[in-house]
């Protein structure tokens, strides 16, 4: 069951890293939405998730979880994307 008062939304420029963050999540996220965007001249997707009440780690509040989740998903989103990579010239 999943509850969808507790729900999150992560970006992501690449599908390497989305594909990344759903099969380190499979068991806890639920992709409830999928929207391809467009910033600038790159195309991303948008990921709106439930988080999977079975899973829920009951002495943790559900707020701490989905950010603790969303801050990996960005994380994981700059591995892939190299958003975090400085050129130096």
């Amino acid at each position: 069951m999943a509850d969808h008062k507790t729900t999150g939304t992560v970006y992501f420029h690449n599908m390497a890293g989305l594909n990344e963050w759903q099969r380190k999540y499979y068991s806890k996220i639920i992709v409830a939405h999928k929207l391809e965007t467009i910033e600038g001249n790159t195309t991303g997707y948008l990921i709106r998730f439930c988080l999977n009440l079975k899973h829920v780690d009951k002495n943790t509040s559900i707020l701490t979880q989905i950010h603790g989740i969303i801050a990996d998903a960005k994380t994981i989103d700059y591995y892939h994307s190299g958003i975090n990579t400085v050129d130096l010239i």
